[in-house]
């Protein structure tokens, strides 16, 4: 008796709280945007690294989207195999692959770099800037039959003329902004991130764990960003360790034009 007098007691609080308006409801999870950077080919008849492999095969296992930046430079020479490595990965759903600028920079030991890299990609002229836009959006086109509506720079910061050559690229949406402000380009710009590398290139699963738990953003979305390539097999347990306990959350990992849909859908 006492078993059916607790039922209809739940029943009871339960349509009181409709009737009121306080029916319990579920949370929507919150979006997460892998924005993993620097995919290229690799020399030596490999075509690409083995880490950008491992985590390529990691995602699709475990059915998490995400999306890789693609330096222009990588596609001008015809390879054929470094190009169905990115289309496959591209139709099977998992991977959106995004502009990542086009000029190859890397950094010296000592924290320099080249002199004909020493202003970055996208602190120069409005039209290098322009170039290097056009001209991987081109590639992607022609190389891969891929169209790319999302763009972040290859290290290096912004300038004005970022923001105006961005505006004669239509096609791009969304872009990995940073902080810098932008007044003429009227796209998509990621705002909210959390750290996963720390300092970068260096997954960190405890540091990343603080970062999340002290983030004051809107919930609704974040991304993180990383460098597979440089994560050697104790990195790649930090990462993994980090996907494994959001996995325990309430996210669900998308791609950055799914995360845009969404967010449009939801206004």
């Amino acid at each position: 008796m006492s078993r059916i007098i607790s039922y209809f007691s739940v029943i009871f609080c339960f349509l009181f709280c409709v009737a009121c308006g306080n029916a319990p409801v579920s949370k929507s999870p919150t979006l997460v945007v892998l924005k993993l950077d620097d995919v290229v080919t690799e020399e030596e008849g490999e075509v690409v690294s083995e880490r950008w492999q491992r985590v390529s095969d990691f995602l699709e296992e475990n059915q998490i989207k995400a999306s890789f930046g693609v330096i222009g430079y990588t596609l001008v020479d015809d390879n054929p195999a470094y190009f169905k490595w990115i289309t496959d990965r591209a139709a099977r759903g998992y991977i959106e692959f995004w502009n990542h600028g086009f000029l190859y920079r890397t950094q010296n030991a000592d924290g320099t770099f080249e002199p004909q890299y020493a202003v970055g990609e996208f602190q120069r002229s409005y039209e290098e800037q322009l170039y290097s836009l056009r001209i991987t959006d081109s590639l992607a086109k022609a190389k891969l039959g891929l169209d790319l509506p999302v763009w972040g720079p290859h290290w290096s910061g912004m300038n004005e003329a970022t923001d105006s050559a961005l505006t004669q690229m239509p096609q791009i949406r969304m872009i990995f902004g940073y902080e810098t402000p932008f007044k003429l380009y009227k796209g998509f710009v990621f705002r909210n991130t959390v750290d996963i590398e720390f300092p970068v290139h260096n997954p960190d699963f405890e540091k990343f764990k603080e970062a999340y738990h002290a983030r004051k953003f809107d919930p609704d979305y974040f991304y993180m960003q990383g460098h597979p390539r440089s994560w050697d097999d104790a990195r790649w347990e930090n990462f993994v360790k980090i996907i494994e306990f959001l996995k325990t959350e309430n996210v669900r990992f998308v791609t950055p034009s799914e995360l845009l849909e969404i967010l449009n859908a939801g206004k």
